[in-house]
């Protein structure tokens, strides 16, 4: 899950990089991890074969589950060389390229499927980003998208010392409404609000405290700040599967 945070000396720092969190949730980084993900694909039923790319893959978990658990061919995009290069470690059959969301480097109706997973709150633009995904995908095809939301109004006032998908979040209904305008079509909507939970559960068994786990990336004082904004967030985490079709399709 692509996530940067700034030290107080304004060096940027990207989390989803760093070895502490490896163990974590299964190195996935996101809430609900592999298990959401093979839910999703589970609803989807592509056929063996298929190819499914994946947006901001970062290890490669999700590569190998395709892969080993659902018969396809799975295709990874990051920004990161150091996460494409444990990616091709975790899924070496998976087609890897460095790139974001917003300009990917395949030809029209190159897929039958697409993740993206934690990552469109971090595009610079997200209705860019949704069209490209649109225009790689076989009519019909499947965007598979979980993220953020954001409940009420953006906390990113409150959360200074980030820079990530949390600062970054959306309201759902923002979200939806981009994806029938770039042409999709929902199929399946979850508010999945529990996995954060879960995931902040295992963040504490894992380091003693949210504070603690903040600490391992910037001071004491900004830890104890984040944490108190995180503490009254209005946040909520989402999974849906969109179809592409509508006026674009």
């Amino acid at each position: 899950m692509p996530s940067d945070c700034l030290l107080p000396s304004s060096t940027p720092v990207a989390l989803y990089e760093q070895d502490a969190l490896h163990d974590l949730n299964g190195g996935t980084l996101r809430p609900g991890g592999v298990g959401l993900t093979r839910e999703l694909l589970h609803f989807c039923a592509f056929s063996p074969g298929a190819r499914v790319l994946d947006i901001g893959c970062g290890p490669g978990h999700s590569l190998e589950l395709m892969a080993r658990e659902f018969g396809l061919r799975p295709c990874g995009i990051d920004p990161s060389p150091a996460m494409l290069a444990k990616a091709g470690q975790q899924a070496p059959m998976a087609e890897l390229h460095r790139g974001t969301a917003s300009a990917l480097p395949w030809a029209d109706a190159a897929f039958d499927g697409v993740l993206c997973e934690c990552v469109l709150s971090l595009t610079e633009d997200m209705p860019s980003s949704l069209r490209e995904i649109h225009r790689i995908l076989k009519p019909q095809g499947r965007l598979l998208l979980t993220d953020i939301y954001c409940r009420q109004l953006s906390p990113k006032a409150l959360l200074p010392e980030l820079k990530s998908c949390i600062s970054r979040a959306l309201p759902l209904e923002t979200i939806t409404e981009g994806l029938i305008r770039a042409g999709f079509s929902l199929l399946l909507l979850q508010d999945r609000s529990e996995l954060l939970k879960q995931l902040a559960g295992q963040i504490i068994f894992s380091y003693g405290s949210l504070e603690q786990f903040w600490a391992l990336f910037m001071d004491n004082e900004a830890a104890h700040r984040t944490h108190c904004a995180l503490a009254t967030a209005p946040l909520g985490y989402y999974a849906l599967v969109a179809e592409k079709g509508g006026p674009h399709g």
